[in-house]
């Protein structure tokens, strides 16, 4: 009987010490703030909180947040290689900026390194694949994106 309380009490004590641990009721919250702060133009209200989330979604360019999230921590918010990923990297990432790169390829190649990776293309391994998170007007839109910083 001692036994069967103890791993009773033991039982007890776990799992209320496991629901104090939980992410599970926070993780909507979360998936509210990763959308929010990756939109660049979010702004805290007076009060200093986060904006709703209608507001926070209807100000973000699509294309625009899905770099920011997606590429920016290596290729720079503005495209220029500048990302906080980009000092410890070797290769460095891609500038978009560079002219006589953006007259070598073509949108196929862009996008193929997009979907595939660099690995899968010649390039460099930092890269990674993206094609089973982005759809492919998605990756036409980084292309776009991208070939605006070469003009």
């Amino acid at each position: 009987m001692k036994a069967f309380l103890a791993i009773f009490a033991g039982a007890l004590i776990l799992s209320s010490c496991m629901d104090q641990y939980n992410p599970l009721p926070y993780w909507k919250q979360f998936s509210v703030e990763r959308q929010t702060t990756s939109n660049k133009h979010a702004k805290l209200t007076d009060k200093g909180e986060l904006p709703p989330k209608e507001v926070a979604v209807a100000d973000a360019d699509p294309v625009s947040a899905k770099f920011s999230s997606l590429c920016s921590s290596c290729h720079g918010v503005d495209g220029q290689a500048n990302g906080a990923a980009a000092v410890a990297m070797n290769p460095k990432p891609r500038n978009f900026h560079d002219k006589a790169w953006q007259a070598k390829v073509d949108d196929t190649h862009i996008m193929k390194v997009i979907k595939e990776g660099g690995a899968a293309n010649g390039l460099s391994g930092t890269m990674p694949p993206w094609g089973g998170v982005l759809s492919d007007d998605d990756v036409k839109g980084l292309v776009a994106k991208i070939r605006d910083w070469g003009k």
